[in-house]
């Protein structure tokens, strides 16, 4: 893939710096432009294509949902446990009944929206793997329609309102093929991809966001249309002090669906802690400028602000009696309690700079290149998030939206006011990839906008030149992008449905989980069960999730190497001991002939040359792990 990389890089490099170069020659002032091409308005580029695209982006969320990636992550564990003893039982597994934050390890890792959404489908459809991963599945899919129908209202509303937008063909460019490009990034891209098919506690946040985006679009949409008039000439005259008062009203739709995207935008905050900080100055932004631009009335916003504060109040509580010493909130149907440990994953101290400066190259790296020292979790070598050929158009594609935005286009400011507070925020915590998760929603954009530029500039050419051979080379330039894109989104389809669950086997544990459940069923209630840690995290959290055991008898039995650290892990629990004798070399038969029971990996039984032909006991295989009994 290095190769292909070096080759499809090398001539996007080409494509992106000839097209700056003419357009500097040509027009500075036609990046806010989009000479796309002469198709009209019509079903095919508007609705078709992207039901289109949208389906096939369904199909590669949903195939072999529970069985690619094979095992499940401990986060994922984690989740799903919570989930699980919360639908049967109603407290989690610290005891707190319906936590505001379940505290998970004790200092979070797990989002309370993606548990308690978790809670609903597991008590509707049962406890699973698929049914763990359907949520961000499901919710992956109806993301990328919203994204479309998002960039394409933001569009509509930067036709209406720029002095650029001078001609039909420029309207079609911007109206029609920025929102297709953006949702065959997001759809085809590696990371939204990955992303969507596994329960990380961030997984969901896009959704969330792009949701609270399209429905604060509609509503500015429909307030500007409801106090403009525009494009019927001057309806009344500005004198009248009532006619004024009409003007400048609030329209009740636009007032509902601004209601909605505020409490919406709140919902985010539940998904991951890093939006606690980014949504609010994001959100700040867009409503101060759509209140200058006739967008919003001041009322719209007050209320908007009011129900954001209500929505967050219980996320707000919670984090005031974690960090600020308050009194837990027990009660009979809900908690608030306080976090057990306190995550320290902001820059600090006399390394400060350093730290900001690492975060500054993890960001870069991963809206570019790719980082090779991410966690196969959300990163394929070879694969960058957003492809590493792509890096050239994404940085066209920030160029040219911040030379718009400086112009007063909607579309742009409303992307780059998620994009700065979410890339200052990730200079100053330990940045990863999936840490970055709001800031990939802009970047998609970017590299839309990247896209639409370069190609614009070969279709400019292609409408001027009255040579048969450049009108020919320039068709020919305007599909090497795109055609290069698909041949990378295929390449990566087909690493990751291949060969993925091989790459990822040291992430997900594939059989870990059967095995503990087999172990579990095998063992007698005064027996042990001694796991090995090999090729193993957190095990405990996989055991629990895999014999659905009672929170009672966890709490009851549960012992942490830790109690004060900031992830809490359990050496053991039950019938369960993660770690193996320190005799065991020499008295595994002992402790089998006493009837407790071994959960083993392949290596460990090399490692100590145990002989499964000629043994007396059962070994019963679950992928790369074995259950030993008597």
């Amino acid at each position: 893939m290095s190769k292909i990389n070096l080759l499809f890089t090398l001539l996007y490099l080409a494509a992106s710096g000839g097209c700056v170069v003419l357009w500097y020659k040509r027009d500075k002032s036609s990046s806010s432009q989009i000479n796309i091409s002469n198709v009209s308005f019509n079903k095919l580029y508007t609705i078709l294509l992207p039901i289109a695209v949208v389906v096939v982006g369904a199909l590669l969320r949903l195939y072999k949902l529970g069985e690619i990636p094979m095992g499940l992550h401990q986060d994922e564990s984690s989740i799903g446990y919570e989930a699980y003893i919360l639908s049967a039982f109603g407290i989690d597994r610290n005891g707190f009944r319906f936590p505001v934050y379940p505290i998970t390890y004790g200092s979070g890792g797990g989002s309370p929206l993606m548990i308690y959404l978790n809670v609903i489908t597991t008590f509707l459809f049962g406890s699973g793997v698929t049914t763990l991963r359907a949520l961000p599945a499901v919710l992956g899919i109806i993301t990328l329609p919203l994204f479309f129908l998002t960039i394409q209202k933001l569009s509509s509303t930067s036709i209406k309102t720029s002095e650029n937008i001078n001609s039909l063909q420029n309207i079609n460019g911007e109206y029609v093929w920025i929102p297709l490009v953006s949702l065959c990034i997001i759809t085809f891209s590696p990371y939204h991809l990955m992303l969507s098919r596994w329960s990380l506690d961030s997984n969901t946040t896009p959704f969330w966001i792009i949701l609270a985006l399209f429905l604060f679009a509609q509503g500015m949409t429909l307030q500007k249309d409801f106090s403009s008039f525009e494009n019927v000439g001057t309806l009344f005259q500005t004198r009248d002090k009532k006619k004024r008062q009409v003007l400048s009203s609030s329209d009740v739709k636009a007032t509902v669906i601004f209601a909605l995207s505020a409490i919406c935008y709140a919902l985010s905050l539940y998904s991951y802690g890093a939006t606690t900080i980014i949504i609010p100055i994001h959100l700040l932004i867009i409503s101060i400028f759509c209140v200058k631009t006739g967008r919003m009335t001041p009322f719209q916003m007050i209320l908007g602000i009011i129900l954001f504060i209500l929505a967050s109040m219980p996320l707000i509580l919670f984090y005031a009696v974690s960090f600020f010493g308050l009194p837990q909130i027990v009660t009979q149907v809900f908690t608030i309690n306080a976090l057990t440990a306190k995550r320290s994953v902001f820059a600090s101290g006399s390394g400060f700079m350093l730290a900001i400066a690492k975060s500054f190259i993890t960001m870069v790296k991963n809206l570019t290149v790719g980082n090779s020292s991410e966690q196969i979790l959300n990163y394929i070598p070879g694969y960058a998030p957003l492809f590493t050929f792509a890096f050239p158009m994404t940085i066209i594609g920030i160029i040219a939206s911040f030379i718009r935005a400086k112009r007063g286009e909607c579309m742009d400011i409303f992307i780059i006011s998620l994009f700065v507070p979410a890339f200052i925020f990730g200079l100053f915590v330990e940045e990863d990839i999936n840490r970055m998760v709001v800031l990939f929603i802009p970047a998609m954009y970017f590299l839309a906008r990247g896209y639409i530029f370069t190609t614009s500039e070969f279709i400019l050419i292609e409408k001027s030149t009255a040579s048969k051979a450049i009108h020919a080379m320039m068709i020919a330039c305007k599909a090497v992008a795109p055609a290069i894109f698909f041949i990378g989104a295929v390449l990566f389809i087909k690493t990751y449905f291949g060969e993925y669950n091989k790459m990822s086997a040291e992430a997900f544990m594939p059989g870990y989980g059967e095995a503990c459940s087999y172990a579990n069923e095998a063992a007698a209630d005064d027996k042990v069960i001694y796991s090995t840690y090999s090729h193993l995290s957190a095990p405990y959290m996989v055991a629990l999730y895999y014999t659905k055991t009672s929170p009672y008898e966890f709490m009851e039995t549960v012992h942490y190497r830790d109690d004060n650290s900031e992830f809490r892990i359990a050496d053991s629990f039950g019938k369960f001991v993660f770690s193996l004798p320190e005799d065991f070399d020499k008295a595994f038969g002992s402790y089998l002939d006493d009837g407790n029971i071994f959960i083993l990996h392949r290596d460990d039984i090399a490692e100590n040359e145990i002989d499964t032909d000629n043994s007396k006991y059962k070994f019963s295989y679950f992928g790369n792990f074995v259950v030993v009994t008597n």
